[in-house]
């Protein structure tokens, strides 16, 4: 876990590092687009952002300030983000830049929440391993965000804890009757087996969903130093790891469980990616929500 005072704090230093992207504007505008619908109290006007609505721009305003504005109304009801999180401890492993897979979670998570928070929208969570699931009901303020984001990390901070059960998370959230909203999901890549794929299915039967996953480093990454299987907690030998041959057929294994994942969640019509380091992850945020935006959900 990060040192910083407070994590929403280190959400928005890390999209600092993105505004050559100007990924707080993109971020915004396609997280908006994912609702349909708005309300009909106009609030202000605010620059456009790619994602907005061509018939949302005041063109009388726009030409009066020389750059296009867009009419902002105040939402009717809020809507509802869920945080749906697989846990345990193959999140205490990491990533193949070698950040920690819980730190890309938590901040995946603490984007689409400061995303929520920031529209007014309320943000919940489902979360949970073999050795027990929580949720936490939704709110919509700072301190409560904070609190969601602590809560996660709590329950995949021990590499000795209870290993991840990503069914028992999606069946937990299906039967919880949530109401409609955007339910994202954040996993590594871990297969969802038939009892996770019907959850899935019913979940965006009812919901608008996408599907974030933390890749893990290779256990024969050459770069890896000292590497076990946080599942097994098993080294891996220096005859395994610096093996050409062994390497390789590991990199195929990985590549071809990661791309059935992704052909199983395509084939539903979820909008997904798959982090693979600290420097990704903005930009891989950008690409699930447009792709979302793009399947016309």
């Amino acid at each position: 876990m990060t040192g910083r005072a407070g994590r929403l704090e280190a959400i928005g230093a890390l999209l600092e590092l993105h505004s050559h992207r100007r990924a707080r504007s993109v971020l915004d505008g396609d997280y908006t687009s994912v609702f349909r619908g708005r309300g009909t109290e106009f609030e202000d006007l605010r620059e456009y952002v790619p994602g907005d609505s061509v018939s949302d721009i005041d063109w009388k305003a726009t030409a009066r300030s020389g750059k296009p504005l867009v009419r902002r109304y105040l939402p009717e009801h809020k809507n509802h983000l869920l945080l749906l999180v697989s846990t345990g401890r193959s999140m205490t492993a990491v990533a193949p830049d070698g950040t920690s897979k819980l730190e890309l979670a938590l901040d995946v998570a603490g984007v689409f929440a400061q995303l929520a928070v920031r529209h007014r929208d309320v943000v919940g969570a489902v979360f949970g391993d073999a050795g027990g699931l929580g949720a936490i009901g939704p709110k919509g303020s700072r301190a409560h965000v904070e609190h969601v984001l602590r809560r996660l990390a709590d329950s995949s901070a021990d590499p000795d804890g209870p290993e991840s059960d990503l069914p028992a998370v999606l069946d937990l959230a299906v039967r919880s009757r949530l109401p409609h909203g955007i339910v994202v999901l954040i996993t590594d890549d871990a297969e969802l087996g038939p009892a996770g794929e019907r959850s899935l299915a019913v979940l965006h039967a009812r919901h608008q969903i996408m599907v974030v996953r933390i890749a893990d480093m290779s256990l024969a990454d050459r770069s890896a130093l000292d590497p076990f299987d946080v599942e097994t907690g098993l080294a891996v030998p220096d005859e395994v790891r610096l093996n050409r041959r062994l390497r390789l057929e590991a990199a195929t294994v990985t590549s071809a469980r990661a791309r059935a994942i992704e052909r199983a969640l395509a084939a539903r019509g979820i909008a997904h990616g798959r982090v693979t380091s600290q420097d990704s992850l903005v930009e891989t945020l950008i690409d699930v929500l447009e792709r979302h935006r793009h399947a016309g959900r």
